[in-house]
């Protein structure tokens, strides 16, 4: 004969096993004809907690001091945790060209840092934008696809106001832009597209075009709903005005560069970069410098009694030989040999030798 469990002890056996507490509402466990509930085996009951817990909507830490965390099994992750932090590398470097651009154009404080890198799906992110919005589309003949720029419209409004002579206060109400501030933040946009493809040419030269300006980003799908994108959300701040800049840019756009992301390949060029760039800059600078050019015709040592009774027609002797070149000084530095003569009505010099840096210094010792 076998024995049954009363209706109270299967209670207290679940109540057991399982942490969370019981909800009164709940129906009763079902009963079997003979009157004996139907018995869960406990293998089964401890397998379905934390299950449970895998799609619940926050963490929870279990009795082990492990914390279980949400994840969703239909969600491809197509970027790498390597891939999203050389992403966020490049566009620390965007946000600081843009505070700089804005600060120039608008001529006011203007501030830009990187809230967020993050990928979802294109839906996701389409609905995270408020509507209406300022959403710039463009695109690349060096990738496949298409990527957007979204910009919160109170940081439109207050560069819009900035530009047209105001002290920078947003409009204060959402409303879709007209025909004429659409062409003036079209401007801005080639200018902030820019100093993306400034951050990127490292990576690829973009050479973005923009294609499309809309204000709702219903109109703005450039990728299929369940599309991977990566989404890297900027904090715009100019003045007291506090705005949102978001780059989206799909899997599929990048995915034949997306081997490029990663920090050993961003560093080396980084540091070949910066090294030619400022190499460049440093001879733009020096270029531009005026130095002066002095032709020395000999050199003699004389008293300073003989100086003061120099007089029109006195002849001096140098120890400059008529037949030897003259001594061509930059600055104070000998750097050429050269032969005197008349050019027109004016005196010149012909460079007849130029001293390399050795023989420069041969020559002043």
């Amino acid at each position: 004969m076998v024995d049954t469990l009363s209706q109270s002890e299967i209670d207290a056996l679940l109540s057991a096993l399982g942490p969370a507490e019981e909800d009164d509402s709940a129906p009763p466990p079902p009963v079997q004809s003979d009157g004996a509930a139907e018995k869960r085996p406990a293998k089964e009951t401890r397998a379905a907690q934390p299950a449970a817990q895998m799609f619940s909507s926050s963490p929870e830490e279990r009795k082990d001091g492990k914390v279980e965390r949400k994840y969703d099994f239909k969600r491809q992750t197509k970027f790498s945790k390597e891939q999203l932090n050389t992403i966020q590398l490049i566009h620390e470097a965007f946000v600081r060209l843009i505070g700089t651009d804005l600060s120039t154009k608008l001529r006011a404080y203007a501030q830009a840092t990187i809230v967020s890198v993050e990928q979802r799906t294109f839906e996701e992110f389409i609905q995270s934008i408020y509507n209406p919005t300022f959403i710039t589309v463009f695109r690349s003949d060096n990738l496949d696809g298409k990527a957007l720029i979204d910009i919160n419209l109170n940081v439109v409004f207050t560069i819009l106001d900035r530009l047209l002579g105001g002290n920078g206060t947003p409009l204060g109400i959402l409303r879709q832009l007209t025909e004429v501030e659409k062409q003036i933040m079209q401007k801005i946009m080639v200018g902030v597209i820019d100093r993306l493809r400034e951050a990127w040419i490292n990576i690829i030269d973009l050479a973005p075009v923009i294609e499309l300006v809309e204000s709702n980003p219903q109109f703005a799908q450039i990728v299929p709903p369940s599309e991977i994108v990566v989404s890297i959300t900027i904090e715009i701040k100019i003045h007291d005005v506090t705005g949102i800049l978001t780059l989206c840019i799909p899997y599929n756009t990048v995915e034949s560069i997306v081997y490029k992301f990663n920090a050993a390949s961003w560093f080396a060029a980084v540091r070949k970069e910066t090294a030619q760039t400022n190499v460049d800059a440093i001879s733009h600078q020096v270029k531009s410098v005026h130095l002066p050019l002095i032709a020395e015709l000999g050199a003699t040592i004389v008293t300073l009694q003989d100086i003061l009774g120099l007089q029109p027609g006195d002849i001096m002797v140098t120890d400059q030989l008529f037949k030897n070149d003259l001594n061509i000084k930059v600055g104070n530095r000998v750097k050429f040999r050269g032969r005197p003569g008349v050019l027109g009505k004016k005196m010149a010099i012909t460079i007849t030798e130029v001293f390399d840096p050795p023989d420069q210094e041969e020559e002043l010792t």
